[in-house]
């Protein structure tokens, strides 16, 4: 809907525009769109000063549509020059005068039966006025607290399903101008009634030519065109046909006669000292709903506009420059809370004119109606303003229950067309929470069919980091499959719960020849979950208990334990931990039992020569010309092998003991690569690469190493080249089984 007019360039500056804004062509176009906007609001007008000023303030009617109309020169003119799109309009509107009204009401009740009207007025306005300053600056905190972003919190189907039920009320609202009723099943067979069809048809007939005209020419000239031609028909048939315009006005064809003299006044702040506590208790409830509503109105309505005119708004600025507007409103004599109208906005950009010098001209436009009162109403015909809101409401129904068929997913569709439904039947507020409660119901639905999973890994691919001799890690990668590594991931709620638990209790009966010993359960990736699913982890807990499976707990997050350990999913004894730190001493641990199992672990000391001979690759003259070479080194907890950074001029064989590669940051954390354990090799990679250590070596548990220096090397290589072959044969085998397992682990990943 948004225009190509250079109003939304953030290119040109506030004076920029307003000089182009100023062109004769344009500036005409602008007065044209703000007396568009004005016919619209001046059906309303009347209306929401009855609503407020009824009853025992009957006569105060006429003060009444003062105070609606001062409001909307204050708000108007402070909105449109300072909030943040130029197409913003805010106006008074009929969900928050409704509630004024029953504020109204409800003060006049508490008041004492022999008060005057005269003394009740000021007492009624002055809550009225106190009520817009309250709920505006509650707004006004929201932004200042920057809560307006709350906004981009609103799906986007609700948003669209607001605007389409807000273009059913919108039309009809044309419907309450012209024939004083709306559209429902019971008013349906007053409709073909010939002086109510009479009525309606014109607006009706308007409304979709101006449509149709809309969408095939497009030239923001359209729209006052279609209303000119409109006037001068009618005035035309009123002149040739009926022969009296002014018969017309009486019979009920214009906008209501108001008064000539408004009669408005400003608030008196001395009268509001005279307010008792009944008449505060009995508005309090009224003045909360206000306050919901009004802010439920704005985010929204903000929300819609952005939709409208297809630019973002900075909502922030919207709600303390919307609220203090009202704030001022209320203090100056007004009172009558406004909030954005997007139908407004949509006819700026449709217009191509620049909305701030539009709201400018409107709020003067206002202010003459102020002072002329009844000269102005009774030269409209009703069926204008009507036609223009049924337009409006069509044109947003179009788009969004039409055209957002082919555009939106069919379960976004669903959302806006149910609360399209609602808010027509229901009003705008039960369309509302009609659709969070939608919108949270396929969000739980489609959030439920994700797969709490992330990966699902075996310990014979996936192993710990910790690096053990050759013939432990054989056993490992062969009985690595008894351990099953589940990654978990997102928010664990009672939807996903249970699927995951399905899907764990399919492994447990499904393994083939490999049945589980450990379950290792990484909740790195989690970032809480609702008490219900702890009863699926309990479950689990359970089927593991029955087939003798060691459930284990890695990564859990601190303020995920306590409620863990409550639901007795984890059971912490001396040689296990109740919650492993990471995934990997999870792995060691599970590695270490499988290892005790099969007497391999109580190995604490591999030479050199059962390494070799391990791989077959070596015999005895070999082992003894090899020792010539190197040289034995005892190690204690603490000593550092080698630091990050030094030359690589030499590779270690650990034949006992346990050693830690660790990488140090550009800060002071320092990570743990790799561990290492008696009969394997450290170092070998920098020292054939000749580069500099990229980490350091650091022993964690005293033992016995075997240092090959670079110059040792070149000497076996002059002196005993057998040797040195058979040592770079294996330097080799050890290279490549760490990338195959490597390789193995990245393919896992993939799948």
């Amino acid at each position: 809907m948004q225009s190509d007019s250079p109003f939304a360039s953030p290119d040109l500056s506030f004076s920029d525009k307003l000089k182009i804004s100023l062109q004769p062509a344009i500036f005409l176009r602008s007065l044209l769109a703000s007396a568009t906007i004005w016919l619209l609001m001046a059906s309303a007008m009347p209306s929401y000063a009855s609503l407020i000023f009824h009853g025992r303030l009957a006569g105060y009617f006429a003060a009444g549509l003062g105070i609606v109309l001062v409001s909307q020169v204050i708000i108007i003119s402070v909105t449109s020059i300072f909030c943040s799109d130029h197409a913003t309009l805010v106006i008074p509107q009929s969900p928050t005068a409704v509630i004024q009204g029953l504020i109204a009401s409800s003060v006049v009740a508490a008041a004492p039966a022999e008060m005057s009207p005269e003394a009740l007025f000021p007492l009624v306005y002055g809550i009225i006025a106190l009520s817009s300053i309250f709920t505006a600056g509650f707004l006004l905190l929201l932004g200042i607290a920057r809560a307006g972003g709350l906004v981009r919190y609103i799906p986007y189907p609700i948003v669209g399903g607001f605007l389409a039920g807000l273009g059913w009320l919108i039309f009809n609202a044309g419907f309450g101008v012209v024939a004083d009723f709306r559209l429902s099943a019971e008013s349906l067979p007053l409709l073909m009634e010939g002086g109510v069809l009479a009525r309606w048809l014109p607006s009706a007939l308007f409304a979709l030519c101006a449509l149709v005209l809309q969408v095939r020419v497009k030239s923001p000239l359209i729209m006052p065109s279609v209303i000119l031609a409109s006037l001068i028909l009618y005035y035309a048939w009123a002149a040739l046909i009926v022969g009296d315009a002014n018969a017309l006005a009486e019979a009920g064809w214009h906008l209501p006669i108001v008064p000539d003299a408004l009669n408005w006044q400003l608030l008196d702040f001395a009268a509001i000292k005279q307010i008792d506590l009944s008449m505060i208790s009995a508005s309090a409830g009224g003045v909360l709903t206000l306050m919901v509503v009004y802010t439920l109105n704005v985010f929204f309505r903000a929300g819609a506009q952005e939709l409208v005119v297809g630019r973002e708004l900075d909502f922030n600025r919207e709600c303390k420059v919307n609220g203090m507007a009202n704030i001022i409103s209320g203090a100056a004599g007004g009172g009558i809370v406004g909030y954005h109208a997007p139908a407004s906005s949509a006819l700026v950009e449709i217009m191509g004119v620049y909305g701030r010098l539009v709201g400018v001209i409107l709020a003067f436009m206002f202010g003459l109606t102020l002072v002329f009162g009844s000269a102005l109403f009774s030269l409209v015909p009703r069926f204008l303003p009507a036609g223009l809101l049924m337009f409006f409401g069509l044109q947003f129904m179009k788009e969004w229950l039409l055209e957002s068929w082919s555009k939106l997913p069919r379960q976004d569709y669903i959302t806006v067309l149910a609360i399209a439904l609602a808010t027509g039947l229901f009003g705008l507020l039960p369309g509302i929470v009609l659709g969070l409660v939608v919108a949270i119901l396929f969000f739980v639905l489609e959030y439920s069919r994700m797969n709490v999973i992330k990966q699902e890994l075996f310990g014979g691919v996936h192993g710990s980091n910790l690096d053990r001799s050759y013939a432990e890690s054989q056993f490992l990668q062969k009985e690595g499959q008894k351990i099953l590594i589940l990654r978990l991931q997102g928010y664990v709620f009672f939807g996903s719960a249970y699927r995951f638990y399905e899907r764990v209790k399919s492994f447990i009966s499904n393994v083939d020849n490999h049945p589980l010993e450990f379950i290792i359960l990484d909740f790195k990736s989690v970032r809480g979950f609702d008490v219900s699913s702890i009863n699926d982890f309990k479950k689990l807990k359970r089927l593991t208990d029955r087939h003798d499976i060691e459930l284990l707990i890695s990564s859990a997050r601190p303020h995920l334990q306590p409620d863990l350990a409550r639901g007795e999913i984890v059971d912490g004894r001396p040689n296990k931990p109740q919650f492993f730190d990471d995934l990997e001493h999870a792995l060691e641990w599970c590695e270490n039992k499988l290892l005790e199992g099969a007497d391999l672990l109580a190995a604490a000391r591999v030479t050199v020569e059962q390494q070799l001979a391990q791989q077959a690759i070596i015999d005895s003259r070999d082992v003894s010309a090899l020792h010539k070479y190197l040289e034995v080194i005892e190690t204690k907890a603490g000593d550092v092998v080698c630091h990050q950074g030094d030359e690589s001029d030499a590779l270690y064989f650990i034949e006992s003991g346990r050693v830690d590669v660790l990488l140090q940051g550009d800060g002071q954390e320092v990570l743990r690569l790799r561990s290492m354990t008696a009969g394997t090799v450290i170092g070998e990679v920098g020292f054939y690469l000749n580069k500099a250590r990229t980490a350091s070596i650091v022993v964690t548990e005293a033992g016995v190493l075997q240092r090959l220096s670079l110059d040792a090397l070149q000497q076996m290589e002059a002196s005993d080249p057998q040797t040195a072959s058979t040592l770079h044969v294996f330097i080799t085998r050890v290279l490549s089984d760490r990338l195959s397992t490597t390789n193995r682990v990245i393919q896992d990943l993939m799948d």
